[in-house]
Parts: C-alpha cells; structure tokens; sequence
C-alpha cells in the first residue's frame, strides 16, 4: 500500500463546511488573528483530526463549529445550516471528564438520553446498551470518584453519545492519562466509533494519536491560525504503531509543526 499522501479535500459531501472562518481576540487587531481564513470541509462519517502546537488555533476553531465561540467572520454550516449556537446534533467531549458527580456512571449516560427526549425506560435501556459498548456494565451504580481515570473518559463518551449527535466534538479527551490508558482509550474509540458511526473532530497535540485515530489529519499552523497541509490515512485499522509506512508520515507531520 502507499504511503499516505497528502490531499485537498475529502471525496465526500461536506457534514461540516467551514468557509473563510476568522477569529479575533483583539479589536485593536494590533496582534494576528487566533484563526484566518480557514476553509475545511469534512465528509459524514469521517474521523478528522486536528493537530499543532498550542495557541494555534485547533479548539478555538472546534469550539466554533460547536457554536460555543462566534467567528467573527466567515461561516460554519452543518448539513447546509449555519451554526448559530450549540445542540443541534453536536456533542462534545472535553479534556476533563466534566461528570455529574453526584450522579452514578448510568444516571450520567440517561442524562444525556432523556436530553434528546427519551422517556426515562427508554434513558434506562440506552445507558446499559452504552454501558455494555464501552466495557463497564459492572460500573453503572458506581459514582465518578470511584472511577479510574479511563473509566471517567468511557462514560464521557457514552454520555456524549447518548444524545445521538450526528456529530462528536472532542478535544483533547485523552490528554490527562497516562500513557498506557491514553493507548488503551484510543484503541476504545475506535471501537465505538466503528460500532456507531459519526461524524467525529478530534483535537490532540500527539502525531502518533492522531495517525492511529484518523481518516484525515489536519495540521495547523498559528500566527496566524490556519491549516498547514492535511493528510488523508489510507490504511486500515487497527493499525500498528511500529507500521514504517506511519513513522514516515510522523516525520512529514512533524515538519510541519516544528
């Protein structure tokens, strides 16, 4: 098989369509913009990662497609509707479980199911079908604080799930583990992603993370913000983190990002 190669676009239709999207923090403008004229489609179902040093840019520019941040110019458009604001099919998953921590591992999972409208039966069925997905059925009745750390992040994500987002916005979710439980958590997203598909953009600051977890890699300059180049991962998963093919890709990343 070749060697990943670097692309333009997805094949696909956009879900996401991000067009000329510019953020400022400083009226004065006296510095460079945190985003400036990115342009990035991405395709349903697909897996997008972006990638680049802090500060430039990667979950400012999730949060705007969240509708948690406005641009202040250009647009963002889901299915062909402007984002206005946050819901509407978009979950998201933060570095920090953020769980309620009065509430057990299934309470939590029902949360967001009774958010979307289910009636509390059907909460019930769909936080231990979840349940069952991410490996804790034994962990429903369990409060977060009784939690490994791994576990916490697995109900984040079933949480997230629950509301049936056509689109799952997650950043840095991995990045508080260690290494053994970060391996170990990518490994389960896939899994979950493979079993429900969505739409999923994923911000990390880690090459190998992003090689084992994307369809496509976004790599992201800052001074201003903006996309570097991007890179479509034409192997088949699970992949192997010792793939030669990989470590070549890894070098080409990193070159971008230093």
């Amino acid at each position: 098989m070749a060697l990943p190669r670097a692309i333009d676009a997805p094949a696909a239709p956009a879900k996401i369509a991000i067009s000329g999207v510019t953020k400022r923090y400083d009226a004065a403008e006296a510095r460079p913009p945190v985003l400036l004229d990115v342009d990035l489609d991405i395709a349903e179902n697909e897996f997008v990662t972006l990638i680049g040093r802090s500060g430039c840019g990667k979950t400012t520019l999730l949060n705007i497609v969240a509708g948690l941040v406005e641009a202040t110019s250009g647009t963002v458009a889901v299915d062909g509707a402007p984002v206005t604001g946050p819901g509407r099919g978009k979950g998201m998953v933060f570095q920090q479980h953020a769980l309620f921590p009065w509430l057990t591992a299934r309470r939590n999972i029902e949360f967001g199911a009774k958010s979307r409208g289910l009636d509390p039966q059907a909460a019930h069925a769909e936080a231990d079908q979840l349940l069952s997905l991410i490996g804790l059925s034994a962990y429903g009745d369990k409060y977060p604080n009784q939690l490994s750390g791994g576990m916490q992040q697995r109900v984040a994500i079933a949480r997230a799930l629950a509301l049936d987002p056509h689109i799952l916005l997650m950043d840095e979710p991995f990045g508080a583990l260690d290494e053994i439980t970060r391996i170990e958590m990518q490994d389960e997203l896939l899994r979950v992603w493979q079993s429900r598909r969505k739409t999923v953009v994923f911000v990390t600051h880690s090459i190998t993370e992003a090689l084992m977890l994307s369809d496509r890699i976004i790599a992201m300059r800052a001074n201003p913000g903006g996309i570097a180049a991007e890179y479509r991962i034409d192997l088949p998963r699970p992949r192997s983190r010792a793939d030669v093919r990989l470590a070549a890709l890894h070098e080409k990343l990193w070159e971008h990002l230093r």
